[in-house]
């Protein structure tokens, strides 16, 4: 894994190490996968404003995230079943946060239960948590993520339903894992998974495990969708989870300045602007492109995180000069995860540290703190003004 340098080397070696069924699943997005390119096109558009002979001698990408300090401006985005990569799963990937001082967010479908990677992280841990369909569960959910010592509660809003997931759809994704005749030589070329697989837990929403109706569907959308998902939710219900849950409260999904606002009207205490990484809907914007505008009507009244095309330290500079406290990430640890379990997860984790503190250099700030948008020719598109080159 030395030789892996950048976060798409490493998409390519997840590419080469996973059949191509749960390749799809990690890699793919919504109806055309149009918003899932938009995040990496938004942040490309974003261009640095360097200032040189600067004394840059000293620098420190840490910050501050709900008042504490965490040294790598990295979230971990909550991502389910992780154990389809790798048997280490949530396990591995929540150790590997900790040793690199990042946040990491344990998805309500994880493959592992949150009691399980509590016990085995020493780093701080947050918990996503979806407006399932049960009033029982969501309880239950929020009191369990309590219990265990959870710093923050991140609901995500943006799912109403499940998108349209083509791939998956193609190959008929399910759980439990079931593989069609057709993919046996897939499975073939890629024996190091299998194998790795056999000898691992079962691939499960391992939390809603005795909570949950045993799943008999032909594609985990479907069942999500029957048992789970409510789309009768409103923004009252993000108010009653407000009074259940006494620490950070996290609102997920946010697209616009209008739902920011809501957000923290019912009481959120942070939002992460994000297009659930482009698995949701087709055609809304790039995460990046609408982060200026929601940051604006914040205004400091909640913090702000960047989710979605998150790929290089230059991406996590550019979130905090465009409005946010720090950028979030799920595919990147997921690939590093397929790749090399824990280890694979802290390689990424240090080759996007060493870039973020590369880029500080590069553009004439010592610390993470010093950028803004001052940092940028353009937050928006990219384009210069003659006026500014003056």
């Amino acid at each position: 894994m030395d030789s892996l340098h950048t976060v798409e080397e490493f998409r390519d070696a997840a590419r080469r190490v996973l059949p191509q069924v749960i390749w799809d699943f990690v890699d793919g997005g919504a109806e055309g996968e149009t918003s899932l390119r938009a995040n990496i096109d938004s942040l490309e558009r974003v261009l640095f404003d360097p200032r040189f002979l600067v004394d840059v001698a000293d620098r420190d990408v840490a910050t501050q995230v709900f008042g504490e300090r965490v040294g790598l401006p990295l979230i971990l985005s909550p991502a389910g079943l992780a154990t389809v990569v790798h048997p280490g799963g949530e396990l591995a990937a929540a150790q590997a946060a900790a040793d690199c001082d990042a946040i990491f967010v344990l998805s309500t479908a994880s493959g592992y239960t949150l009691e399980q990677v509590a016990e085995v992280s020493s780093g701080r841990l947050w918990f996503q948590l979806y407006l399932w369909r049960s009033e029982t569960l969501v309880r239950s959910l929020i009191d369990r993520a309590a219990a265990a010592g959870y710093e923050a509660l991140v609901v995500t809003i943006d799912v109403p339903m499940v998108g349209k997931r083509e791939r998956d759809l193609r190959n008929r994704m399910s759980l439990p894992l079931r593989f069609r005749p057709s993919a046996i030589v897939d499975l073939a070329l890629h024996l190091p998974w299998f194998l790795r697989m056999l000898k691992g837990p079962e691939v499960t929403f391992a939390n809603l495990r005795d909570l949950a109706p045993g799943d008999d569907a032909t594609y985990i959308g479907t069942y999500v969708d029957r048992e789970l998902t409510d789309p009768s939710r409103v923004w009252a219900d993000l108010a009653a989870i407000r009074r259940r849950w006494s620490g950070p409260l996290v609102v997920k999904g946010i697209l616009s300045p209008t739902d920011a606002i809501k957000a923290m009207e019912h009481g959120a205490d942070g939002v992460i602007v994000s297009n659930h990484g482009g698995r949701q809907i087709g055609s809304v914007p790039g995460a990046a492109s609408v982060l200026p505008a929601v940051a604006e009507a914040v205004a400091g009244r909640a913090e702000v995180f960047l989710d979605g095309g998150v790929r290089r330290g230059e991406d996590i500079v550019k979130a905090r000069a465009l409005g946010a406290t720090a950028a979030c990430a799920g595919r990147p640890w997921f690939w590093g995860l397929a790749v090399g379990g824990e280890a694979g997860v802290r390689r990424v984790l240090s080759v996007l540290a060493a870039d973020t503190d590369r880029t500080l250099a590069l553009i004439g700030r010592r610390c993470l703190d010093d950028v803004d948008d001052t940092a940028l020719v353009n937050a928006i598109d990219g384009s210069v003004d003659l006026d500014d080159l003056a």
